[in-house]
């Protein structure tokens, strides 16, 4: 009679290692979703950025010159484009709109349209 033997069979090991495979390959997978969605959510977050500062420009420029603004800017970001365009359009000879459009090359993304209006600013009326 032979003596106990201890140890692992070599069926044991191969089921441990098709288990490990299987939790380390689900694992790889959801590090990829994260890493596509964090570089998803900083994109947009450029793209905010972007439509920030054309909102920030077109507040601060000066009533009458806000032509000087009108026009598109391209800012790069890895392997995608965020295209700003600004464009003016005179209401009334007091009164100017402002639309800025932000656009982006990430699949899926929808431009975002953000329409404001300027008036020039009145003058005081002296006291009598």
């Amino acid at each position: 009679m032979r003596g106990a033997r201890t140890g692992f069979t070599l069926i044991e090991i191969m089921v441990a290692l098709v288990i490990f495979s299987i939790v380390i390959l689900s694992l790889v997978g959801l590090s990829f979703s994260v890493a596509r969605r964090t570089t998803r959510a900083t994109d947009q977050a450029l793209s905010m950025s972007v439509l920030q500062a054309k909102v920030a420009q077109a507040s601060a420029t000066m009533f009458d010159s806000l032509n000087t603004i009108v026009g598109c800017d391209t800012t790069v970001s890895g392997v995608y484009r965020v295209v700003g365009c600004t464009r003016v359009t005179a209401l009334t000879g007091r009164l100017d709109s402002v639309q800025i459009i932000v656009k982006t090359t990430i699949p899926g993304a929808r431009p975002d349209t953000l329409n404001m209006e300027r008036g020039m600013q009145q003058s005081p009326v002296p006291l009598r």
